[in-house]
């Protein structure tokens, strides 16, 4: 079906655009909510005025966005999952899981799609996540993904602790790889004078 859009649809076309859409799409989402018309001669010829109002649209969200993501930027959003005895996390941290306890905290539905997350998160920590507000405003928080059952400060003391053991760990490696070196150097030369005379016999 070739419709005109009323409407910003992120991901899909903005305000004045005609484009063929699936008509299931048409029916049962665009045409329902006003986003988008069959595109008739008449709406056609709306096209300038469609445009003229989004924009005047665009300017508002944007700005009422951006106090969003003023008030939004540096929020810490508290993750609990269960993790095993390797340290990692039983399954992962996703964007929709960020996105639902985001929306507890700021009062505003934020859809998983704005969690700009990339990979999934497979270990306790703090993590800075981009959410995407609205076309080009981003807010940047922080994820912190905690053992259940501890509270942040508790998370923070044991990662602390195992990231000393894991130095201490490393720092023995090192130093007994350094002794074997120094051993390798110190050890004596042996006589190219006795080589010789082991190979004669």
């Amino acid at each position: 079906m070739k419709v005109i859009f009323l409407e910003d649809v992120a991901g899909t076309a903005d305000a004045g655009e005609v484009k063929d859409v699936k008509n299931g799409f048409a029916r049962n989402h665009l045409l329902p909510k006003g986003l988008a018309a069959p595109a008739t001669v008449d709406q056609i010829q709306r096209i300038n005025a469609i445009e003229k109002a989004a924009q005047s649209n665009r300017i508002k969200f944007s700005e009422e966005w951006s106090l969003v993501a003023e008030a939004m930027t540096g929020t810490t959003v508290v993750i609990e999952m269960r993790v095993g005895p390797s340290g990692r996390l039983f399954g992962a941290v996703t964007g929709r899981h960020i996105a639902e306890k985001l929306t507890e905290a700021i009062g505003r539905d934020i859809d998983h799609h704005q969690v700009l997350l990339g990979d999934t998160l497979h270990e306790p920590g703090d993590y800075p996540v981009s959410i995407k507000l609205y076309r080009d405003v981003h807010a940047e928080i922080i994820v912190s993904v905690i053992p259940e059952g501890y509270t942040p400060e508790e998370a923070a003391a044991l990662a602390a602790l195992n990231a000393e053991e894991e130095a201490a760990a490393l720092a023995a490696i090192d130093a007994e790889i350094a002794d074997d070196a120094s051993a390798d150097d110190t050890a004596p030369a042996e006589d190219p004078a006795e080589e010789e005379a082991e190979e004669g016999a």
